[in-house]
């Protein structure tokens, strides 16, 4: 699907170019100024008249009429790029590609660096592109029968990076910049932290040298130096200064200055001062000022000023143009193919668990999602276990024997292990439920969702194979404790009683379990699930489930619940959703919850502890079977389904926890 390209972007000859915009007081800079030139200046005009945005979420397309190869530009507004995050960016790219697909067109290009905005750099912006292709290209179409149209797929993204072209931007309060320096350089320097290249530094944190250039600084951040220029500037002087071409800058208390060709600024109390080619600025207490071609401005306490050709004028204060800028990406192919994989590999995962959810619960039976399960073992070469009710028997395991109850659908407990290492040892086990109600239930089946993200998860590990051994346990039965609303199974799984007076199983682990509610299948389920992955030899455990829509009272429906046994575990969870984009909370459980779900007079474990926090008694009722095995529990009845379309999907199934549990395998691979 994607394509490595490090040409010109704008000779691409694909259905569109996707390009970023941030909304910055600069002119179009690099290749996009080429661009610019290459429409007679028509883009600046457009981004003056508003028709051309740069603001968040905005979105442009151009129909370059045949003065590019490429039929039309595509334009994606960035906003801010100091206020810009990865997932703001990801869904900017799942927004570009719905539109995409709606018009119908079957090859795009993107412009990468464009979108390296912010703290992003070009590595996270291909994985985060890689993984909203295939999530906003996701639709699930049920079993309508569709209309004879011919249907219309995304057949090739050729991605570009490395443009040529490029001019070096100065990066704003950024204090970790390691540069390069280049040619014939001499730098004099004390007290830096990064220097590449020949140089005797001191003091100074980044210097970039290219060319015949020397500097000479006290106590400045960043420097960059091109051409055959020299600077000395001021001691104290504030954190960016570059200089170009035969330029001589000499700065007081000035954050930002840039000077090219022959030119000559000294600023007081200035912020940000750009003066290309034979211009001549002396502006105090000015914020941004632009001074192009033979121009010449003296701004007092004005906030932006532009001023090109031939021209002198005091600009109107807060006069200002927002286009958009960029920085190379300044990394091998095989990097940003690498990342682009692994995103592609994500946004899949997701769309296996959305799919899982999304099909009606008399097709996603669980001898059908065992088959699949089956299936995907075949293809990744994970060593599969299904037992049925017959071994669970056996096994002793009562507790989903029970939750079974009478459903006509038989249990079945899932096992895929994956070998990561040499030795079977320090596992990490992903445990998830997939509760199917008997009949057919209109719309998504959310008691398949923890299995579904376990399986999505899976496949992702399958994928990447990390050198992590996961196993995979997912209990998976009809939810139908009764035949009826008003029982529960007795020990054997055959009688009934009345819920009032409570029956009680007994579990895998030998532990006790009062069932005084018909919707606690899913804690049964989990019950035996946990005990079994223990005896796979997980170190580590996290379930997922659908347990209560208590969680959605107290978090919404934008942030997955959790309870846990271990800290350490748990931040590990906690950092890789993080990285995911995922969202979670952890409740806390105190004594008196665990005392709560101990309270039964007899059994050893209250299934039903009471309504009040509910999610809280949960993670204590699993816990109990966790013991002392590091353990998290993750709540996502709030986060499983959306109502609403998003950038990066439709309504439905979201395929939630899928990265986190992905990203989880991996940095236990790489930290262990």
């Amino acid at each position: 699907m994607f394509e490595i390209c490090t040409g010109d972007p704008f000779e691409c000859r694909e259905d569109c170019l996707v390009i970023g915009l941030q909304q910055v007081p600069k002119k179009f800079d690099g290749l996009l100024e080429k661009l610019d030139n290459r429409f007679d200046g028509e883009l600046t005009e457009l981004v003056k008249s508003g028709d051309l945005s740069a603001h968040a979420g905005s979105l442009s397309v151009i129909h370059t009429l045949g003065k590019l190869p490429v039929k039309r530009l595509l334009f994606i507004g960035l906003g801010n790029p100091k206020k810009i995050r990865k997932e703001h960016l990801k869904r900017m790219f799942g927004k570009a590609v719905k539109h995409i697909l709606k018009m119908r067109w079957a090859t795009a290009a993107v412009f990468l660096d464009t979108f390296c905005a912010g703290t992003i750099n070009g590595e996270e912006a291909a994985q985060l592109l890689g993984e909203a292709a295939p999530m906003a290209a996701y639709q699930f179409a049920g079993y309508k029968r569709q209309p004879n149209i011919p249907e219309v797929q995304l057949e090739k993204v050729a991605v570009y990076i490395r443009a040529a072209g490029k001019k070096p931007e100065p990066v704003e309060n950024v204090t970790n910049v390691h540069s390069r320096v280049a040619g014939k350089a001499e730098t004099q320097l004390e007290n830096a932290d990064h220097v590449s290249g020949p140089g005797r530094p001191e003091n100074v944190e980044h210097v970039s040298t290219n060319g015949k250039a020397e500097a000479r600084l006290e106590n400045a951040e960043h420097v960059r130096v091109n051409g055959k220029a020299g600077a000395q500037p001021i001691q104290n002087a504030n954190p960016h200064w570059g200089a170009a071409g035969k330029a001589e800058g000499r700065l007081r208390n000035a954050e930002q200055a840039s000077a090219a060709r022959k030119t000559e600024g000294r600023l007081g109390n200035a912020k940000h001062v750009n003066a290309p080619r034979k211009a001549k600025g002396r502006p105090g207490n000015a914020e941004h000022v632009n001074v192009a071609g033979e121009a010449e401005i003296r701004p007092e306490n004005i906030g932006h000023a532009g001023a090109a050709g031939k021209a002198k004028g005091r600009p109107v204060k807060n006069a200002s143009l927002q286009t958009g800028t960029y920085r190379n990406t300044d990394l091998p192919g095989e990097t940003v193919g690498t990342a682009l994989h692994r995103g592609y590999v994500f946004g899949k995962g997701v769309n296996t668990a959305r799919t899982l959810v999304n099909t009606p619960v008399n097709i996603w039976t669980p001898v059908r999602l065992a088959e699949y399960a089956a299936s995907l073992a075949e293809k990744y070469a994970f060593e599969v276990e299904i037992l049925k009710k017959t071994e669970m028997e056996k096994l002793g395991m009562g507790a989903i024997l029970a939750a079974a109850g009478e459903s006509k659908e038989p249990p079945n407990m899932i096992v895929l292990r994956y070998a990561g290492e040499r030795e079977w040892g320090n596992v990490l086990a992903l445990v998830g439920t997939g509760a199917v109600i008997d009949g057919c239930t209109p719309g998504a089946n959310v008691g398949m969702a923890g299995a579904a993200a376990i399986l999505g998860a899976m496949e992702v590990v399958g994928e990447r194979k990390p050198a992590k051994n996961v196993v995979a346990v997912l209990p998976v039965t009809g939810n139908r404790i009764n035949g009826t609303t008003g029982g529960v199974p007795a020990n054997d799984g055959q009688g009934k009683m009345p819920v009032e007076t409570g029956t009680v199983i007994t579990s895998m682990n030998g532990k006790t379990i009062e069932v005084r509610d018909n919707g606690a299948s899913g804690l049964l389920m989990l019950a035996d699930a946990v005990t079994y992955a223990k005896q796979y030899g997980a170190s580590q455990i996290v379930d997922v489930a659908t347990l209560t829509m208590d969680v959605v009272s107290a978090l919404g429906r934008d942030k997955t619940g959790a309870v846990a046994n271990c800290d350490t575990f748990f931040e590990r969870v906690l950092e890789s959703a993080k990285e995911a984009g995922e969202f979670i909370w952890r409740f806390p459980v105190t004594e008196a919850d665990i005392e709560n779900v101990r309270s039964s007079k007899i059994a050893d474990l209250n299934g039903w502890p009471g309504s009040e926090g509910r999610v809280i008694e949960n993670g204590a009722f699993i816990g109990a079977f966790a013991e002392d095995t590091p353990w998290v529990h993750l709540e996502m009845s709030g986060t499983a389904l959306t109502g609403k379309e998003t950038d990066l999907g439709p309504a439905g199934a979201t395929g939630v926890m899928v990265r986190t549990l992905a990203v989880l395998a991996e940095k236990m691979a790489e930290q262990d």
